[in-house]
């Protein structure tokens, strides 16, 4: 029997070469039809006999592009058109936008074949893409996905060009970056006053020749400008470190082979996969005893954070220099990625020596996404570049559109529609003008790819945070989430738990529905409420904020509630936790890890968020196991008898016994409930807890949950304040 069906696919379907797919396969199976690209995703009508078109649904799915997420298909029975052929038709307009935009993606290996073969056109060419590669959410202005609708539309294509673009079996067919020589991006190598010093090869020639002898060079990557030197070189790294003004949290190094990386870290199949995927993540992974690069790239810790290139220009450069390279983000500390040559001169101009710029337009900036490696799971530290923006699909419909605000710090937003989720890429900390401006664009973006218009905001409840005073400030219905409620419902709604769940959430901050400062609980959730069962005792924050960037003050907090005050003579200090001069109490495990790493002599001064962890990881010492006493009363832990117990104690030996006096306090604690368990916080980027915790938690029975697809950080807040079902 001869039928006609209508089948409409969903996810991520545009700028990954579906539509030649479908068109292939179609073909192959001799159906007639036809497949655009419209709002929805793609698409599909065919005609031919009942079974073939059911083979035809088969192999869509099971067959799909590597690069393609399908969400969901839904089909219907049309009216007999009796046509003969298969083909590709015209975008189609709609007011309504629901499918996804792509991530950028990394070059494929078809592509790197031709980038170095000298008898391809496009030998060398810096640009050199494909319907399985290249620049997708970086240069796109609105969905659908179409060249008119990217920062592309600048540049005509060729007619070698034109005829890959405009034929169904080429793997160019609709690949929206197509270009090549003679018709794409130009390239140009400017000195830090902004004149020019080369174009097109010799730019990169010259910026290699300029990498090789010590100078800093700023190259324009897929989603934003890295700041670059040689790795091995330590006296043009510590150069980069002081015009940057970064004195010591780590930098991201860029090889051009895995086995090059094999020579500095220990590397899993995980992250070795991790390391080579499409996504081309940072991946932080375990420096090797044969490590040589220089001190100042990860000093004082036993990780390093690494790369593949992830444009074909970062290839060519890392083939011709052999050595590998720092690659730094190009930005203010804490603010977005700067991804043009003007603000890259007025901003940094003094830290770079010469900048490699090209002319097509990074309409997105997207800056690299960081994984972890662990013994348990792989923990992604920030979801941007390769990964994002990151539909998800939720397990019950969302009421009204629904923006999400995420938190302060590692904003990220999140659009919500129907069952749709669709989380930004990593933002960056607000609080400064250039990244609330980000923020801002960040939501005009996600508006205008999806033709989304809110009904309503989820926000938190800080009062300070600056995404809560624009929530605030908009003329719509306002809900807010308190933040840790919120982290747990994150991993909840990915893992798709049934509620109710006891979350164990531990970070730096977060306003708690009591005004004091929360980051060391346990809270049983469900989608609508939490009760807070446990959390650490808390103590003063002497000075408030200020507190975490000196650290003695949080330490002299906990020897004074120990009873130790002795051991740190500063009367103000002591005058100020007496009489609860400015200091906010706080439950903060965040907290609490940059007091132990002070009071053990392991870090004495903070240049960087999660320098304490990172130093304490550093010391663990797997062999020893003792952990030191704590005191449970009515659901407040105590964390005084440690504090007193790790004065006695070495570095390393403190070190590893804190880290087990954490699982031997979640184990004390979880032993009570039969439920699932939530790990959740920034404290879960911690490598050495999460190869303690879970292990300790599961082999007493429980079963226990990470996040995989999103952070444990402040930059999933978004996706749990979606799946907050209360009101």
């Amino acid at each position: 029997m001869i039928i006609r069906r209508e089948i409409t696919v969903f996810g991520t379907v545009q700028g990954v070469g579906f539509r030649p797919f479908v068109y292939r396969l179609a073909h192959e199976l001799q159906l007639a039809g036809s497949v655009r690209n419209d709002g929805f995703g793609v698409t599909i009508e065919i005609e031919g006999e009942s079974a073939v078109c059911e083979r035809f649904c088969e192999l869509l799915a099971s067959q799909k592009p590597p690069l393609s997420i399908i969400s969901s298909i839904k089909k219907r029975d049309l009216t007999l058109q009796n046509e003969t052929d298969f083909t590709i038709v015209n975008t189609a307009r709609s007011k309504r936008v629901i499918t996804n935009a792509p991530p950028d993606t990394a070059l494929c290996d078809d592509c790197a074949k031709e980038l170095f073969d000298p008898l391809n056109r496009r030998y060398r060419h810096p640009f050199i893409s494909c319907t399985n590669c290249g620049p997708r959410y970086t240069i796109l202005t609105r969905l659908p996905y179409d060249r008119a609708e990217t920062s592309m539309r600048s540049f005509t294509m060729c007619e070698a060009c034109a005829a890959e673009y405009s034929n169904p079996i080429d793997r160019r067919f609709h690949a929206q970056p197509n270009a090549c020589h003679h018709c794409g991006s130009t390239l140009t190598l400017y000195d830090a006053s902004g004149q020019t010093v080369a174009v097109r090869q010799e730019a990169i020639r010259a910026a290699v020749y300029a990498l090789r002898n010590g100078k800093i060079v700023a190259i324009k990557a897929l989603g934003g400008f890295h700041l670059c030197a040689i790795a091995t070189n330590e006296t043009v790294v510590k150069r980069l470190r002081e015009r940057k003004n970064r004195p010591s949290k780590p930098l991201a190094v860029l090889f051009g082979a895995i086995e090059t990386i094999e020579a500095q870290a220990q590397l899993s199949d995980e992250a070795r996969e991790l390391i080579a995927s499409s996504a081309r993540p940072i991946v932080l992974v375990r420096k090797s005893d044969r490590y040589s690069l220089a001190p100042s790239v990860a000093p004082a810790i036993d990780r390093i954070g690494v790369m593949l290139p992830s444009s074909p220009l970062e290839a060519i450069i890392m083939n011709d220099l052999r050595e590998p390279i720092v690659a730094t983000s190009a930005n203010i500390s804490n603010e977005p990625i700067i991804c043009n040559l003007a603000e890259l001169t007025t901003k940094l101009g003094a830290v770079y020596d010469l900048a490699l710029d090209h002319d097509r337009e990074i309409v997105n900036a997207c800056d690299d996404s960081v994984v972890m490696e662990t013994g348990v799971a792989a923990v992604m530290v920030r979801r941007a570049r390769g990964y994002a923006p990151t539909p998800f699909a939720l397990a019950k419909a969302i009421a009204a559109p629904t923006l999400a605000l995420g938190a302060q710090q590692k904003s990220a937003i999140a659009i919500g529609f129907d069952k749709n989720a669709v989380l930004s890429p990593h933002i960056g900390d607000l609080g400064s003008v250039d990244s609330l401006e980000f923020f801002d664009r960040t939501i005009a973006t996600f508006k205008r790819l999806y033709a989304f218009e809110p009904k309503r905001i989820v926000c938190d409840l800080h009062p300070r945070y600056d995404s809560v005073k624009w929530a605030l400030a908009q003329q719509l219905p306002t809900l807010q989430v308190q933040h840790h409620h919120a982290h747990a419902l994150a991993v909840m709604a990915e893992r798709r738990l049934a509620s109710p769940a006891l979350a164990i959430v531990w970070d730096g901050t977060g306003y708690g529905t009591d005004g004091t400062i929360w980051g060391g609980e346990f809270l049983v959730a469900d989608y609508a409420r939490f009760d807070r069962v446990a959390h650490i005792k808390p103590f003063g924050l002497i000075g408030g904020e200020s507190a975490i960037r000196e650290p003695q003050k949080i330490a002299y907090a906990l020897l004074h509630q120990a009873g130790l005050s002795e051991r740190l003579d500063d009367k103000n200090l002591a005058q100020m936790v007496e009489r609860g001069i400015n200091t906010p109490q706080t439950s903060s495990i965040g907290r609490l890890f940059d007091a132990v790493a002070y009071l053990i002599g392991a870090c004495r001064e903070f240049g960087f968020e999660g320098q304490s962890g990172m130093t304490i990881e550093a010391l663990y010492d797997e062999r020893e196991t003792r952990s030191y006493p704590f005191e449970i009363t009515n659901g407040a832990i105590g964390v005084e008898p440690m504090i007193r117990a790790l004065l006695s104690d070495p570095p390393q030996i403190a070190a590893s016994r804190f880290i087990n006096t954490l699982a031997a306090i979640a184990l004390e604690v979880v032993r009570g409930y039969d439920l699932p368990i939530v790990l959740c916080g920034g404290v879960f980027q911690n490598r050495v807890l999460v190869e303690k915790l879970v292990p300790t938690l599961r082999s007493a029975g429980k079963t226990v949950y990470l996040p995989r697809l999103f952070p444990p950080n402040d930059g999933a807040i978004a996706l749990g304040q979606l799946a907050y079902d209360g009101e």
